[in-house]
């Protein structure tokens, strides 16, 4: 399933890239064909994500372990849950509203912003369908979305605003108020400076030997049976050659962004906003890579990660129609690809929580979990 949706999507971005007329013309199909292919892709999975354990049981129990006063999960969740569970017991049609809810926010914001949709909508799957199931955050995400877009057209109110809501889905996304201090063009000296010190930190291992030190401001004892697990786990083990080739997969675009920044003429005005976003991210993935840090922050990392969508047709777009440009995009395709598989992994060697991709009506007869 992973595999065909890679080349679902670079089809329309190979059409897109070398034929706009025919984008252009058929644009709203294009466009139609992709939402509902996502749409059928996480509303009709079955055991197949994050979410089967404590989603699927929050959603059957949500009438009688749950209350507006004391939902469990964050209230913004509870409330829209609830409708759908008042109306009926069935998961799938809450994964289809769900999915819904999401892609319809996700393909709104991107054909207003990206210089390349369809590319952008390729890079969108390989950053969240590793992260597929984790519902509250995914619904926060959506929200803060549209808090970017008033951002990028000078509303910071209504940035709040949403970025509020978002809150009320996952607290996480409290760290996207710091986002209104980032649209504004850093100089380069300052980011190669910035970028330094955190490949430096990232081979000292410095992190790995201050963090357990931390335990003691920890008061709360589930947390703290949690941070003693990963503190002694194998996310800790930072090793010089998985340490160099996750600088490299990082440190790509930002590198031709920097690289080629005169010749992306007629930037848009919230171009630097997307772009500090995605440089942000890579800073905190090198500091973090490899230490307990990793785990407690991969997923506080999609709010500004969420950016490359935004930023890395700007580098496909610098090149003209010619093999360069080919080359590019075939690599961007093998680059999603293999981004995806790694994330994959990063579960843990023997996992299924995504592979073999099980749905309704694919895959059914695969019995995860043991079951």
């Amino acid at each position: 399933m992973y595999l065909f949706a890679i080349v679902f999507f670079s089809t329309f971005v190979l059409i897109e890239a070398f034929d706009p007329n025919l984008t252009k013309k058929y644009k709203a199909v294009f466009a139609a064909l992709c939402y509902f292919f996502l749409i059928f892709h996480d509303g009709f999975r079955w055991e197949t994500g994050c979410d089967w354990i404590p989603y699927s049981l929050y959603f059957e129990n949500l009438l009688t372990n749950n209350s507006i006063s004391n939902p469990f999960f964050e209230v913004g969740f509870y409330l829209f849950m609830l409708p759908i569970r008042l109306i009926t017991d069935n998961y799938s049609l809450y994964l289809i509203i769900h999915a819904v809810v999401f892609y319809t926010a996700l393909f709104v914001i991107i054909f207003r912003l990206s210089p390349a949709p369809f590319l952008s909508i390729l890079l969108l799957y390989m950053i969240t369908v590793p992260i597929m199931g984790t519902n509250r955050q995914l619904l926060a995400l959506a929200f803060y979305i549209w808090g970017l877009y008033h951002l990028t057209q000078g509303d910071k109110i209504r940035f709040c605003i949403m970025t509020a809501v978002a809150c009320c889905f996952h607290m996480s996304a409290f760290l996207c108020f710091f986002v209104l201090f980032l649209n504004r063009n850093i100089k380069q000296w300052i980011q190669l400076t910035l970028l330094t010190i955190s490949i430096l930190i990232a081979f000292s291992g410095i992190v790995n030997m201050l963090v357990p030190y931390l335990a003691f401001l920890i008061t709360d004892d589930t947390i703290l049976m949690k941070f003693d697990v990963y503190t002694s786990s194998e996310y800790t083990n930072v090793t010089l050659l998985s340490t160099t080739i996750s600088l490299a997969r990082k440190l790509i675009w930002i590198g031709l962004l920097m690289l080629f920044d005169h010749y992306i003429k007629e930037k848009p005005r919230h171009y630097y906003l997307f772009y500090n976003l995605y440089f942000i991210s890579i800073l905190f993935y090198i500091f973090c890579n490899g230490t307990i840090l990793q785990i407690l922050v991969s997923r506080a990392l999609i709010y500004f990660s969420i950016a490359e969508i935004f930023v890395v047709p700007y580098v496909v777009y610098v090149f003209a129609q010619n093999r360069g440009k080919a080359l590019v995009i075939l690599f961007i395709i093998a680059y999603a690809y293999i981004s995806i598989e790694k994330s994959f992994s990063n579960y843990g060697e023997g996992n299924d929580l995504f592979k073999p991709y099980k749905g309704i009506l694919i895959n059914n007869d695969y019995q995860r979990y043991d079951q």
